[in-house]
């Protein structure tokens, strides 16, 4: 998978919990199933960690998908893009090194990532 590839789906993951963590009805929930959202700034400190192994073109891109759409990264499954579920083109989604490359969705702008079948 490519490497800048796999910092945009942490990313997502690392703001997902952000999110969570700052949520007070998200963060009891999550506290009456054991879990201690108490480190945020430990959370914040890896988001910017992350960032700043993004190249600056992608980080740009990023940084535009995150303000726009919340979620930075889509999955593909069977040729549709979980972002906005528009068909990816044939000639992209059939591609040997769709997950070596990184592709954004023509329709919603999120990064691509394949999940193999």
């Amino acid at each position: 998978m490519n490497p800048q590839l796999q910092i945009l789906i942490a990313l997502q993951d690392i703001l997902s919990l952000i999110r969570e963590a700052k949520d007070p009805s998200q963060k009891r929930a999550l506290g009456r199933m054991g879990f201690k959202m108490t480190n945020l700034e430990a959370l914040e400190q890896t988001r910017e960690n992350l960032e700043d192994q993004l190249s600056p073109a992608i980080r740009s891109q990023y940084a535009r998908a995150k303000k726009r759409y919340g979620r930075i990264v889509a999955p593909v499954i069977n040729g549709i893009c979980y972002g906005c579920f528009v068909k990816i083109p044939s000639a992209i989604d059939t591609a040997e090194d769709r997950n070596q490359t990184l592709y954004r969705c023509e329709n919603c702008g999120m990064f691509l990532f394949w999940v193999e079948k």
